[in-house]
């Protein structure tokens, strides 16, 4: 087997993800059959703002051989265990949680049915799962002392991506991958279409049999040199804009480092936040079509408080969608270069990860790459498919009409057909496995369940007469009090097993 040369065209976390993936993954100490390179821009800034992730960024840490207390101070990194979303059914407090953790129950499960059946008195996320109750008292998922990535619970992380990407950095070229910091100046093309060469600003040429697109939104390789074609989401994502800030904990300590992210309904979209080791990333995401970018971060320094007015402001506009070719001839597009929507579940990392993992599943180590690369975009567009319906979602239920962006997701033409063929199945019967053919899918029916229930699914159905006290699965008691007295403060497991300074801020918010 000859050696196979892959230059991945692009840094970022979505670069160094693909490069030290690939090099962990295909190579080994010994034997490395595959050469891994990287080109980045000096110039080019990096997006930065993808601070969210899901349990499967733990398997990417663990392939690679990153430890986690490592990664973790490398990123500022914290826990994550669900995400809560307020104001998203009516914009009067409401909240519910889509956590990690689902109790289990028998085969045929009847809990969705129960709960709708029920007073609807409790949340059906906190009868079903633990971590909602942790995430409320601000408790972490790890014990102490415990070995890297081990916990009872699903978890994942909050980290400054940026400083990921550095990390990834600093490992891979340790290992061997070759790292160029130039600006592509020209891309050359061999008589079959295939990618054969680029050529840099410092007057390099770097030739390779397979290449890596992760120049984010400028996508050069797959896009400008290779034309893949794009598939539009915004007729059912309105949202294209953010404007996100930094407010470290010296300029604000809200108290507690929160083990989940938050997403707030606002008049326009919904602001996000995010709790890392040593300060908070805050953000919002809306539609251009219904708010301007100097209303939209007047709202969000309104939102968050006095102390944002002497913070920075990062505005950002993106496409949301995804190209149905993501591997064209030699050329494999991974984050921004082959899709976005937009980061409401945490899904733009996972979509690089994903991808890379995918990548090396269907690596190509002969010369015959098209079966491969038509497998490989089946799956990358299944992904964001089912990314785009979940996301979608949470949009169409909601009842608010306090402004006419909220009255626009509602509308029919906006729900995508799988969603609305979702819904009517589903007033017959509740969520299962079974719903749902594609079995590679991140999020399975009972993140669905977390969604419509919280989102108050078919309240009108179960309406009149005395129903029912919802009640817990059983178990979900006994774990959450024995959780309660053996589990840490998230922030007091980030100060004992990382060594972070967060007292001091604890003790300016208690002097005040």
């Amino acid at each position: 087997m000859s050696l196979k040369r892959v230059l991945v065209v692009g840094g970022g976390s979505a670069g160094w993800i693909t490069a030290a993936y690939m090099d962990a993954a295909l190579n080994s100490k010994d034997h490395k059959p595959v050469e891994v390179s990287l080109i980045e821009s000096e110039i080019v800034g990096r997006i930065g703002v993808g601070e969210a992730t899901v349990p499967t960024i733990r398997h990417v840490l663990q392939t690679i051989g990153i430890s986690e207390s490592d990664f973790m101070k490398a990123t500022d990194a914290t826990f994550k265990q669900s995400i809560r979303f307020d104001n998203w059914l009516d914009g009067r407090g409401e909240t519910y949680y889509h956590p990690f953790e689902r109790r289990q129950t028998a085969r045929i499960d009847r809990t969705g049915v129960n709960w709708m059946a029920s007073d609807r008195s409790r949340p059906f996320a906190e009868l079903v799962s633990t971590q909602p109750h942790f995430c409320e008292a601000g408790l972490s998922p790890r014990m102490p002392k415990s070995p890297d990535y081990a916990s009872p619970l699903p978890y994942a992380y909050h980290m400054d991506a940026e400083k990921f990407a550095d990390h990834l950095c600093d490992i891979a070229k340790a290992r061997g991958v070759k790292h160029y910091v130039d600006d592509v100046t020209d891309i050359k093309r061999a008589e079959n279409g295939n990618i054969e060469s680029v050529s840099t600003k410092g007057g390099l040429t770097l030739e390779a049999d397979l290449f890596v697109d992760c120049t984010g939104f400028a996508s050069i390789l797959i896009g400008k040199t290779l034309g893949a074609e794009f598939d539009d989401f915004s007729q059912h994502l309105l949202c294209d804009s953010a404007v996100a800030m930094r407010v470290p904990y010296e300029t604000y300590y809200p108290g507690q480092i929160k083990p989940y992210t938050t997403s707030t309904a606002v008049s326009n979209g919904w602001i996000w936040d995010i709790g890392l080791m040593n300060r908070r990333g805050t953000g919002y995401v809306y539609s251009s079509a219904f708010l301007d970018k100097d209303k939209a971060e007047a709202e969000l320094r309104a939102f968050e408080g006095d102390h944002t007015k002497d913070l920075d402001a990062r505005h950002l506009r993106f496409r949301v969608g995804r190209r149905p070719q993501q591997w064209v001839k030699n050329c494999v597009s991974i984050g921004l270069s082959s899709g976005f929507i937009e980061p409401l579940e945490s899904t733009g990392i996972y979509l690089s990860e994903y991808a890379v993992v995918t990548l090396c599943e269907h690596f190509p180590y002969g010369s015959d790459m098209q079966p491969l690369a038509d497998r490989f975009n089946q799956i990358m567009t299944g992904r964001y498919d089912e990314i785009l319906d979940f996301i979608n979602m949470h949009y169409c239920m909601t009842r608010r009409t306090d402004t006419e962006f909220w009255r626009e997701v509602q509308k029919d033409e906006r729900i995508t057909d799988n969603l609305k063929a979702k819904f009517e199945f589903w007033k017959l019967k509740p969520p299962s496995h079974s719903d749902f053919e594609d079995q590679l899918r991140l999020f399975s029916h009972q993140s669905y369940e977390y969604i419509l229930y919280g989102m108050d699914f078919q309240r009108d159905r179960f309406g009149g007469g005395q129903r029912p006290v919802a009640k817990h699965l059983p178990g979900v008691t006994r774990i959450v009090e024995a959780g309660k007295t053996r589990l840490p403060r998230h922030e007091d497991w980030l100060e004992h097993e990382l060594g972070t300074k967060l007292g001091r801020y604890r003790t300016a918010e208690l002097a005040e």
